[in-house]
């Protein structure tokens, strides 16, 4: 891949399709458009980087191949910064000729705009937010995760029982599905025998990390967790180690703070850190060893975020749906074919991702692992890794 994408930040895709007039049963476009509501501006467009350059691989080894159903996929980034008000404009646009919608991204716009795409009947690929937030749509949205509640308590579980952590600490910023992931861990943290301190609430605008990291030392854990936003977790570790804290295993970030500033600000702060997250480097396939590589050179030798990958997986489970149900991209079906969409997708079997396969029930995964890492050096090495039963 070539480095013409766009840097930007959380995904919503949204699948139109051009008509060439024909009313068979043969596929009647020239091209698929896939446009994608994504964060292209703002402070988290570094999100929405990575997961449009994600979609643009996919579609781009897909067209090598000979496209969907025979003809070419293109991918129309379409961007609502962070503003609900943006996406609701944006959806509104699409509503009498989108096949499907990939996302919205993030969370606001998805609660705006995904009301108007559900009561149009058309199906919203929200593939990376909580799983909470597509079951308010069911069964027109798609979730890539199980109930929070499911992976991120037995993780954390996992990642105590290796420390022998006993006291914990979260530092919790107030954003999206960040305090609802900080429940979940509190889970995890009781399930593993150990205590639950008064969590430490990180301002969004905050920039001083000292008063925090006093904060949360004068709780006495022996653990602590980080759910807050990327670019400010390295900050606060740093201003903890000159405090005296140096048990780096016992520093434990989730899933969202997978970023690309986590690893260019933290620098060799982080070595030793523990991150859980849904995407193993080291796992190897074809179609991963190459990605994995071309998204190194595109992010300055970086592993892929946790995140990367959903979007590719996205476009490749479109295609999947489209050639095995038949869709025409015919105007004239298009309410028909957007059920079809749905119901495939809601249900569908043996996906094969890029990293591993899995099934859908009910409009979301049943069988997805979350894995536990050490960061060394910049590189992911895994410590754990949770299956769902």
């Amino acid at each position: 891949m070539n480095k013409k994408f766009v840097s930007f930040c959380v995904a919503v895709l949204v699948f139109s399709v051009l008509s060439c007039g024909k009313t068979d049963s043969a596929v009647v476009v020239t091209e698929w458009q896939i446009p994608f509501l994504n964060v292209l501006t703002g402070p988290i467009a570094s999100i929405g980087g990575y997961l449009q350059w994600g979609a643009e691989r996919a579609a781009a080894e897909i067209n090598a191949a000979g496209g969907i159903a025979g003809k070419p996929v293109r991918i129309v980034g379409i961007d609502t910064g962070m503003e609900s008000a943006n996406g609701i404009t944006e959806m509104s646009k699409l509503l009498d000729t989108a096949l499907l919608v990939m996302g919205p991204v993030p969370e606001p716009v998805i609660l705006a705009a995904v009301p108007l795409a559900a009561e149009e009947g058309i199906y919203s690929f929200t593939a990376t937010t909580s799983y909470e937030y597509a079951a308010d749509f069911y069964p027109w949205a798609i979730s890539w995760f199980p109930p929070t509640e499911e992976p991120l308590p037995p993780i954390v579980t996992g990642w105590l029982k290796h420390t022998g952590g006993k006291r914990v600490v979260q530092f919790v910023e107030n954003y999206s599905v960040w305090a609802g992931m900080a429940k979940a861990h509190e889970q995890g943290i009781r399930d593993a025998g150990a205590a639950v301190l008064n969590q430490v609430d990180v301002p969004g605008d905050a920039v001083s990390f000292g008063p925090l990291a006093v904060s949360a030392l004068s709780r006495n854990p022996d653990s602590i967790i980080f759910a807050c936003n990327a670019q400010k977790i390295p900050g606060i570790i740093a201003e903890l180690k000159t405090r005296g804290w140096n048990n780096m295993g016992s520093l434990l970030v989730f899933s969202s703070g997978d970023d690309a500033s986590l690893y260019t600000v933290g620098g060799n702060t982080i070595n030793g850190i523990m991150i859980y997250n849904y995407a193993d480097p080291a796992l190897s396939n074809p179609r991963w060893d190459a990605f994995r590589e071309a998204f190194k050179e595109e992010y300055n030798g970086i592993e892929p975020f946790s995140l990367s990958t959903n979007y590719y997986d996205a476009v490749y489970m479109i295609k999947r749906a489209i050639e095995e149900t038949g869709i025409t991209g015919d105007p004239k079906q298009l309410a028909a074919e957007r059920v079809l969409i749905r119901d495939y997708c809601n249900e569908i079997q043996d996906f094969e991702g890029i990293q591993f396969t899995w099934s859908n029930v009910r409009g979301y995964p049943r069988n997805k692992p979350v894995y536990l890492f050490e960061i060394r050096d910049g590189a992911k090495v895994k410590v754990l890794e949770i299956v769902p039963e």
